[in-house]
């Protein structure tokens, strides 16, 4: 009972935040103006997603729980990355400055692991994380895409760490709660036809660092490197992606409309929020079936989906004909 009131409250607060968000917004101009990339059509609010970092903060302060020794660290690197980046919503930043800053945030989160001396693991976690975080904004770019695969996505991780029972793992159970508390909060104002606001910067990357980090630590925990097939859609969207502009001589870090997503929104003129839900339910599903499969039959599962993807995103491609 004490824990629901707790949780009551955390949204009573996330609610009056975000709508006290709007005037404030709208006063100083945060927003996304239309250019030619874009894919809406209007001035629209940006940065609600600061939402994710203040639910995190909410956390902390009404719930004292037994959590990993990387968690206050963690904390910390999620306000640089808050701050940097809702800075970066209201005035551009240089894309190398903003690299800079979440290369020390994530080799400061993670420095446990070189410390104990698995050099290599660490290093893949500095690279495949920062690589992540950036993927993450990258697929923020229409209505309902990030709260639909994050709610996806949290919850399967709480599902993990629900299977496993000790006082470590029942701490980070009650951080993700609030966590996806905030963005079905958010998902009201964004996943419609109409959004009313965008997450911004600010909220697709700290969103992507706290996944991040709830995976590095359940994979440590587990020790089944498989889970990364949790994050395989955005994963398959973005890498790709990525060749396609370099292979075309593109700057990766300006704003383009290449994307799969994009493809479908642009050009074929889908709806986003059906883009968007379509994207949710295909990892979902994945996910699922991750689950009921033969433990000993997983990397064989993710090479599966892995070839599926791919050639399902090359033949969208191919047949889109879309530069």
């Amino acid at each position: 009972m004490e824990y629901l009131i707790k949780y009551s409250i955390i949204t009573i607060i996330l609610i009056l935040l975000e709508v006290a968000y709007f005037p404030i917004a709208k006063r100083y101009h945060i927003g996304s103006e239309v250019t030619p990339r874009s894919s809406h059509n209007k001035f629209i609010i940006t940065g609600a997603g600061l939402i994710f970092y203040i639910s995190a903060i909410l956390f902390y302060t009404f719930f004292n729980p037994k959590l990993p020794s990387t968690f206050p660290i963690m904390l910390i690197g999620a306000s640089v990355l808050a701050i940097i980046s809702f800075y970066d919503d209201i005035k551009n930043l240089t894309p190398w400055l903003r690299l800079t800053i979440q290369i020390i945030v994530v080799a400061t989160t993670f420095n446990q692991i070189f410390i104990d001396g698995y050099y290599e693991i660490y290093l893949l976690v500095l690279i495949c994380g920062v690589g992540f975080i950036n993927a993450f904004n990258f697929m923020d770019g229409i209505n309902g895409i990030l709260v639909s695969y994050s709610i996806v996505t949290l919850s399967t991780i709480l599902y993990c760490y629900l299977t496993i029972s000790n006082n470590i793992e029942y701490g980070i159970i009650q951080f993700i709660i609030p966590l996806i508390i905030a963005t079905v909060i958010f998902s009201v104002l964004n996943f419609r036809v109409n959004a009313k606001c965008f997450s911004g910067d600010v909220g697709a990357i700290v969103m992507g660092f706290f996944i991040l980090y709830l995976m590095v630590e359940l994979i440590l925990r587990t020790s089944e490197a498989s889970l990364i097939i949790f994050l395989i859609v955005y994963a398959i969207d973005t890498v790709f992606t990525i060749f396609q502009r370099l292979f075309t001589g593109e700057n990766i870090f300006l704003p383009h409309r290449l994307h799969l997503y994009q493809t479908l929104a642009n050009l074929k003129k889908i709806h986003h929020y059906k883009i968007s839900l379509g994207y949710a339910l295909v990892q979902l599903s994945i996910n699922v079936i991750y689950f009921i499969i033969p433990t000993d039959f997983r990397w064989v599962y993710f090479i599966i989906v892995t070839s599926v993807l791919t050639t399902i995103y090359f033949c969208i491609k191919r047949t889109l004909h879309y530069k």
